[in-house]
């Protein structure tokens, strides 16, 4: 467990184990594809409806031969194993071959581009993009209603589509290269939204997002105005995790979070103001990190009267002080304080 309460991992009775692989074998769950080796009946068959493809020559997996013999295929994986020259030039055979694919994972296989065929994969509930080297996403994406999860990265942008997936729940963008418009308010079952710029977020109606959970904000922020900021931050009625992280020549914006009721885990990178003229925090926060803040004034005054807070991490320049002071009494429930490259700083002093 961890010091929030949260379970991080578990354990499973090696028979339990052994009863599952056992069982996964008879009903043909899933198949291993490993391209050096010949698929055997112990580790998948053509009648396995989910795939993992471990080898660098992906391409020979996009074979006619192979594609057709598992036409019902669920889903599909592949996995590079540190193969830098991993690659797949004609990605459209997965959209042409398995029609009723649900996960297509391509997460660390370089894709030149996706091709606007994808965009007939009705069934499709995941795609995983992140670390492709893609650029662009096709508008056929927007065909994709049965999406749930969504994960890309450094997109040049990403195409204001999105909002034509109803049932979206997952959606990770971080680092988009264009700030340009892009609407999710109309997403009501989105649950985690990552990477949205501060523009962007500024221009949707977030009380729609009735069902959001968790946000991931970045970029330039100079634009943005805190209090309008706060407004819109605070309408998101079940919002428990937020993050904000300022690109370097822009300051993080005002914000009063206190209306924030369930708010328990904030994030906070990118130059800020003092944190007394600036910052209301939610009084049910649990954890909270600070990073690249280039406080002058000492923060814990005002941290140490939070009254839930178990976790503080104190990161890279996130304190410019020389020196920090904990009261007898502050800090009533912490559990793990962290203070990592605070470069300046040479005492903190606890009574």
């Amino acid at each position: 467990m961890s010091v929030n309460a949260r379970v991080v991992e578990c354990r499973v009775h090696d028979l339990v184990r052994e009863l599952a692989i056992r069982k996964a074998k008879e009903q043909n769950f899933f198949g291993i594809h490993d391209i050096p080796y010949p698929l055997s009946p112990s580790i998948g068959s053509s009648k396995c409806r989910r795939q993992s493809i471990i080898s660098s020559d992906i391409e020979r997996y996009a074979s006619v031969e192979h594609s057709s013999s598992t036409p019902y295929l669920w889903s599909l994986m592949f996995f590079n194993l540190g193969h830098e020259t991993c690659r797949v030039s004609q990605p459209d055979f997965v959209a042409k071959c398995f029609k009723v694919l649900r996960v297509l994972d391509l997460e660390g296989v370089g894709v030149e581009s996706l091709p606007c065929i994808i965009g007939k994969l009705i069934h499709l509930r995941y795609l995983g993009l992140r670390h492709t080297g893609l650029k662009l996403l096709p508008p056929s994406i927007g065909n994709l209603k049965n999406l749930q999860t969504l994960d890309t990265n450094n997109l040049k942008q990403v195409p204001n589509v999105i909002w034509k997936i109803q049932n979206m729940r997952y959606l990770y963008i971080e680092g988009q290269e264009d700030d340009i418009p892009l609407q999710i308010d109309m997403l009501e079952n989105l649950q985690i939204l990552s990477g949205i710029t501060f523009n962007q977020w500024i221009q949707n109606n977030s009380k729609k997002l009735t069902c959001l959970s968790k946000l991931k904000l970045e970029g330039r922020c100079e634009l943005v105005e805190g209090v309008e900021f706060s407004k819109s931050i605070a309408k998101l009625s079940g919002l428990k995790s937020l993050y904000i992280k300022a690109s370097d020549e822009s300051s993080i914006p005002s914000l009063a979070l206190d209306s924030c009721l369930y708010l328990s885990k904030l994030d906070i990178k990118g130059h800020m103001q003092k944190l007394s003229e600036t910052f209301q925090f939610p009084l049910n926060l649990s954890q909270l990190t600070l990073e690249a803040c280039r406080l002058d004034c000492d923060p814990m005054p005002i941290l140490e009267k939070l009254p839930k807070l178990l976790t503080l991490r104190l990161r890279a320049e996130s304190y410019i002080g020389m020196e920090m002071h904990v009261s007898t009494n502050g800090f009533p429930q912490l559990k793990v304080l962290q203070l990592f490259e605070l470069s300046e700083m040479i005492k903190l002093n606890i009574e």
